[in-house]
């Protein structure tokens, strides 16, 4: 029995529209998904009780679901997965299987995970880098933060691709990526990540930035994306001794802003 190409989600149970989740890979007792942005992987306290991408495969598979059977998983568990804003590569393994050695080789520092994003170049660096600040978490204001007495080991190189006018395409890897590391690290550097509101504040990509000066009328200009332009497009590392390079492909609002800004610029 192979594993099914997506699983589908209703109406109303990741959100207001119904879904279609890729399913990126699979192998005995874990697969690896494509979660999309503004959908919670699994329970955290900062989502506010918030419907979970794990909580409705584990319904699905109670349900007998015939993709989620395909899958040959009885009890998922998380593995690891993006924040709620960031869409890219999440893990589920079987809890009594595969899951130990999963947790394990991620805990352990054994994996690298890629991301993309879109920042501002007004004043962001030319170059990329290492940021090491060491991140706490404030539950109350569901947020993290830089901490040198309470935060934790965290380390994120950047490096930056040619600009696109008054954006710049930049990738970022860890090996162990704390909750919102990429954006809190981003915005110490001067990093701007397009869509973002909770660490500093930046603008969108809009139309205007996808054309020649001159081309728009005055009240033209609109947004060419919803959320945050942050995607985990790769992780890549060993578990048991077997490399695994699992690639997420970018969002529709990520690929068709980039694209524009690609042929603009």
């Amino acid at each position: 029995m192979t594993a099914p190409d997506s699983i589908g989600f209703p109406a109303g149970t990741l959100g207001e529209a119904a879904l279609r989740i890729p399913v990126l890979a699979a192998g005995e007792g874990w697969v690896a998904l494509g979660k999309p942005g503004e959908v919670c992987f699994e329970d955290h306290p900062w989502q506010q009780g918030r419907p979970t991408l794990l909580g409705s495969l584990r319904a699905q598979l109670a349900a007998a679901k015939p993709e989620m059977v395909r899958l040959r998983l009885r009890d998922p568990a998380a593995v690891f997965g993006p924040e709620p804003e960031v869409d890219g590569v999440a893990i589920v393994a079987e809890r009594e299987g595969a899951l130990p050695a999963w947790r394990e080789a991620v805990g352990s520092g054994a994996f690298t995970f890629h991301y993309e994003f879109l920042a501002r170049t007004e004043d962001a660096p030319e170059e990329g880098g290492l940021c090491d600040l060491p991140l706490a978490m404030d539950d109350e204001g569901r947020k993290a933060f830089v901490s040198h007495r309470y935060g934790k080991r965290a380390e994120t190189r950047f490096a930056a691709g040619e600009p696109l006018g008054r954006w710049r395409l930049w990738t970022a890897r860890t090996t162990l990526p704390r909750r919102d590391q990429v954006r809190v690290h981003a915005a110490e550097c001067g990093l701007r990540i397009a869509g973002e509101l909770r660490y500093g504040r930046s603008e969108r990509v809009t139309l205007t930035d996808t054309k020649r000066k001159g081309r728009l009328n005055k009240g033209e200009d609109r947004p060419l994306h919803r959320g945050l332009l942050l995607r985990l497009a790769e992780v890549r590392g060993k578990v048991g001794g077997v490399e695994n390079v699992l690639k997420c492909p970018p969002s529709d609002d990520f690929a068709a802003t980039l694209k524009r800004l690609l042929r603009t610029h």
